[in-house]
């Protein structure tokens, strides 16, 4: 498939995954930036698993990732890009830094065809410091997808202070009206049920993915009756099995199933106008 059409034609897309650069300190614009046998690894399991397509970023955990940091971590993705149209890039980017953020989008979406932004806990959501890049994700058409979680022991407060949840993601819809906002792996860790009751109001605007490595009786029926089918997407965080079999397992008819797995992401992405 050409790639402008292989999202198109998906019936699988994991819309939340990640390649890794390669060892061995490879910098920006080096061409040696991905980690290839991992990324060839992740397209035969998803091969086994009909995965079709996986969308990908190489997020940083750091405080305040550089500008050049940031640059190699979105090579690796452009790279992987280049190595299959399976691939679908997300752009990471610091906030903190609005002039490099807004363009390393410009970088990766606009000329390299990325299909959206990937944000990690340097912000939360809502922070007023996201606004430039959610509003530029807007004027582009293109999701934010944001790591996010509600965590409840003491080290994951420590080590994440500004982990976004729910609550995050309510004031962000109201602040970022245009833009699709995506939360990260309702199965990822902590009170997913708190997160879904928060969620009950959210606007049109907010997204979830189906990913992490909670599989727990139920969480997709649950997610599929707060939000609505039409704003579940599917995802794995890398927990290929898992994520594929939790949405199999779910009591959804194959309509509602294959919306979920492919059918409202392809939507999102149709609606790109930059």
């Amino acid at each position: 498939m050409e790639r402008e059409a292989a999202w198109r034609e998906a019936k699988r897309i994991d819309v939340h995954n990640h390649v890794r650069r390669a060892r061995g300190g490879q910098t920006a614009g080096s061409g040696e930036a991905l980690d290839v046998d991992h990324a060839e690894r992740l397209l035969a399991k998803g091969e086994k698993l009909g995965i079709d397509c996986f969308c990908v970023s190489v997020p940083l955990t750091g405080d305040a990732p550089t500008p050049d940091q940031v640059r190699a971590a979105n090579d690796a993705v452009l790279e992987a890009m280049r190595m299959s149209d399976r691939f679908l890039g997300f752009c990471f980017v610091n906030p903190g830094d609005a002039a490099a953020a807004l363009e390393e989008m410009e970088r990766c979406i606009v000329e390299g065809g990325m299909a959206g932004v990937k944000l990690y806990h340097q912000y939360v959501v809502c922070d007023p410091a996201q606004r430039p890049v959610m509003e530029r994700a807007a004027e582009l058409g293109v999701p934010v997808l944001m790591h996010a979680g509600k965590v409840t022991d003491t080290e994951s407060q420590r080590r994440q202070p500004r982990l976004s949840h729910a609550g995050h993601f309510l004031k962000a819809a109201e602040m970022f009206p245009e833009t699709p906002l995506i939360q990260g792996h309702i199965g990822g860790g902590g009170d997913w049920e708190w997160n879904l009751r928060v969620l009950e109001e959210a606007p049109a605007n907010v997204y979830i993915d189906t990913s992490g490595s909670v599989i727990d009786t139920g969480i997709v029926d649950r997610t599929v009756a707060t939000l609505g089918v039409d704003r579940v997407l599917f995802a794995t965080d890398g927990i290929l099995e898992e994520g594929v079999g939790k949405l199999l397992e779910a009591n959804l008819d194959e309509a509602d199933r294959a919306r979920v797995f492919g059918g409202n992401v392809r939507e999102i992405f149709a609606r790109r106008r930059g």
